[in-house]
């Protein structure tokens, strides 16, 4: 078994795990190398072995959580719930979360998101599909014009410091989206 396909090495793991103990009392930028290398029980070299800096690590444990939360919701039913939740977790660990935000470019958050909720996308847009028949760009545009939606509300609740109440973006999301993914399905197959 190839190590992609059996996860990230133990000792990955375990800086990762060290890491967020550390977050509940310190913020991101008082954690230290060394003093997440020891609660890994790892060395110095061990961790940059995988990673360039405290930052560098933070990055990795909040792409890879968000991504597996973002596709553990990966269906019609449960898209929304998962998205609230995973904005309340933002919002509840606020200065973390823009800690590793304002360490990424525009860009490489921009792509991430996207990535990240496209996928969620496309398992929702198969699952709405059916026995409709659709050219694979129209599922494709689909899939993006709905990835785009989704995701500019999320960079402009980052850009507005969190302000709006995540539970109600994503009531209001949920609201205006409802039954729209299906019927934009509907439209571009009955026009085949």
């Amino acid at each position: 078994m190839s190590s992609a396909a059996a996860g990230p090495p133990r000792s990955k793991t375990a800086l990762a795990l060290a890491l967020k103990q550390a977050l509940a009392t310190t913020p991101l930028a008082k954690v230290t190398v060394s003093g997440l290398a020891t609660a890994a029980g790892v060395n110095r070299q061990t961790f940059y072995s995988h990673f360039s800096d405290v930052y560098d690590l933070a990055r990795w444990v909040y792409t890879t959580d968000v991504a597996n939360h973002i596709m553990a919701h990966a269906s019609y039913a449960q898209w929304a719930d998962g998205f609230s939740e995973l904005l309340g977790y933002m919002a509840d660990h606020h200065d973390q979360a823009y800690a590793v935000i304002r360490s990424l470019k525009h860009s490489e958050l921009e792509s991430f998101f996207y990535r990240s909720l496209r996928e969620m996308m496309r398992v929702i847009v198969a699952e709405l599909e059916g026995e409709l028949k659709l050219q694979p760009a129209d599922r494709e545009f689909i899939i993006d014009h709905y990835t785009l939606v989704v995701l500019g509300h999320l960079l402009h609740w980052l850009a507005t410091d969190m302000h709006e109440n995540p539970y109600v973006l994503t009531e209001r999301l949920e609201f205006v989206l409802h039954g729209g993914v299906r019927e934009s399905l509907e439209r571009f197959a009955a026009r085949r």
